[in-house]
């Protein structure tokens, strides 16, 4: 049985109902900072009619948007990505992310050496890590790299990455059906991709990478706040090995 969020999913691929589209898109990206938007905001945000919000919620198999929220807080709850009920200190959150990149200081070496050799990155993210992804930018232009953020939109015009590009891709959250179709049009063979994602996330991304690394710090219970920190982390210990060599 398909969940909400992968209905969503497809909604928000589609192409035939724009307003559809929106309306996916929308429920998405609250939901990624729990955000249950009321009939009447999600109506305003989105440019569209309270009926219509009825409509779309009934064109994905429930009998209005009551329903469909209700089944949406449900399932997310279920899934984890609710507050932890364990109260964990934000010191011991912090050290089991240093200690989760520690050991993966195999993958950090390989990419900053892509990284040192190349000018141009091209950063696939989840849209529950958008926060990092320009971090990630950000302090990537002190090293003189220039970072492309892509768009989760497919386009008629997307053209091959050049080979001497990195790709990097931060796949963690359920929202990356339509990104990952962007990353195999653009995907140059000769590119060296890097992923980071989570086991769930892993099993579902067909595409061979350089390099990997898993998502798996103590107590990661996908929380889009503490995901985003664990991403900076990582990336700002990544820019600082990347500097010494620079």
């Amino acid at each position: 049985m398909e969940s909400v969020i992968e209905k969503l999913e497809k909604m928000a691929n589609n192409i035939e109902n724009s307003s559809y589209k929106v309306i996916s898109e929308k429920i998405i990206k609250g939901l990624i900072n729990a955000k249950f938007y009321s009939q009447d905001d999600l109506s305003k945000e989105c440019f569209v009619s309270i009926s219509q919000i009825t409509k779309f919620a009934k064109k994905i198999g429930y009998s209005g948007y009551r329903e469909l929220v209700f089944t949406l807080k449900n399932e997310y709850q279920h899934m984890g990505m609710e507050q932890n009920a364990e109260k964990i200190n934000i010191i011991e959150k912090i050290d089991s992310i240093q200690k989760w990149i520690l050991s993966n200081e195999s993958f950090v070496n390989n990419l900053v050496l892509s990284i040192e050799k190349a000018s141009f990155i091209n950063l696939y993210v989840s849209y529950q890590v958008q926060h990092a992804a320009n971090y990630i930018a950000d302090i990537f232009a002190n090293l003189n790299k220039v970072v492309r953020i892509v768009s989760h939109e497919i386009r008629n015009n997307l053209i091959k990455n050049k080979e001497n590009e990195v790709n990097i891709l931060i796949i963690c959250s359920r929202d990356n059906e339509t990104l990952l179709q962007v990353f195999n049009k653009e995907n140059n063979e000769k590119q060296k991709s890097f992923l980071v994602t989570t086991e769930r996330q892993r099993e579902k991304v067909k595409i061979n990478v350089f390099d990997e690394i898993i998502i798996d710090y103590k107590n990661d219970k996908s929380k889009n706040i503490f995901r985003n920190i664990a991403i900076e982390i990582l990336f700002l210990h990544i820019y600082e090995k990347a500097q010494a060599l620079s």
